[in-house]
């Protein structure tokens, strides 16, 4: 069990702490959260607890709720859901868990606060069949460091001699002219949704963090981005905004990502 931090927002009170639900935090956009456990890293973890730190997106951004890690009623519990219905995970190797969305695809949050490579690795495989529920005890991933790009890319083409695809995009948050997005947005989400209909989702890094990125919808000049989010457990469509880069930024209207996607052989 972690001790209580001083939250600026708050954990709910009498909260039980589970393997997958440590601890439910309510965050700054009012949202509850699951945080992953953190080990030698408490200083910065209960920081980021007080601030309410936002991996995935503001709430007010959300268009779509796919699945998710979710606070019972009570406060007691939580578990992870779609659809209002409570989910049966997949056991994977000692230390992830995936959970079927109903969509094709799964949920593995990651176990501690930087297991978001290893999560994210196991659902690149588990989207292009390398593993599958039968297959899934077998398979374990690397714990307790976010790796670097090009180890990722190495790991994933050693497990299943699929050639990874390396594509970078450096993103402006200025509005264009009549609030229109700027150019470098366009040409990026334009070119990332033609890719992931081609070779399927790819693992999007965004500073030190790493997500799946599932599809991009395109609506009346705006953009739309469907997630899944290993930090929190949360699987979202959102509209396209500066408040998902907030970890990274250094300039306030400016974020660089890499997009790391499998290749199918010819």
């Amino acid at each position: 069990m972690y001790e209580r931090p001083p939250a600026a927002y708050g954990i709910p009170p009498d909260i039980k702490y589970a393997p997958m639900a440590e601890p439910m935090v309510r965050c700054s956009d009012g949202a509850v959260r699951r945080f992953p456990r953190a080990e030698g890293d408490n200083d910065r973890y209960f920081s980021q607890l007080g601030k309410g730190q936002i991996y995935d997106i503001p709430a007010k951004y959300v268009t779509k709720r796919i699945g998710g890690i979710k606070l019972a009623a009570d406060a007691k519990h939580a578990a992870f859901e779609v659809n209002g219905n409570t989910v049966s995970p997949i056991q994977v190797g000692w230390q992830f868990k995936a959970y079927p969305l109903g969509n094709g695809k799964v949920m593995v949050p990651q176990p501690g606060f930087r297991d978001c490579t290893g999560a994210c690795e196991l659902m690149m495989m588990f989207d292009h069949g390398h593993i599958n529920r039968d297959t899934a005890h077998g398979y374990e991933a690397a714990l307790g460091k976010t790796r670097e790009t090009a180890n990722l890319m190495a790991s994933l083409h050693h497990q299943t001699g699929w050639t990874p695809i390396l594509v970078e995009h450096d993103l402006n948050y200025k509005t264009g002219l009549f609030g229109a997005a700027h150019p470098s947005r366009k040409q990026a989400w334009r070119d990332l949704a033609s890719k992931i209909n081609d070779m399927g989702p790819c693992i999007l890094r965004k500073n030190g963090h790493m997500v799946m990125l599932d599809g991009i919808r395109e609506s009346n000049g705006q953009f739309h981005l469907s997630i899944r989010d290993p930090f929190h457990g949360t699987a979202v469509e959102f509209r396209d905004t500066a408040k998902f880069f907030t970890d990274q930024f250094r300039t306030p209207d400016r974020a660089h990502i890499e997009a790391v996607f499998l290749k199918r052989p010819t």
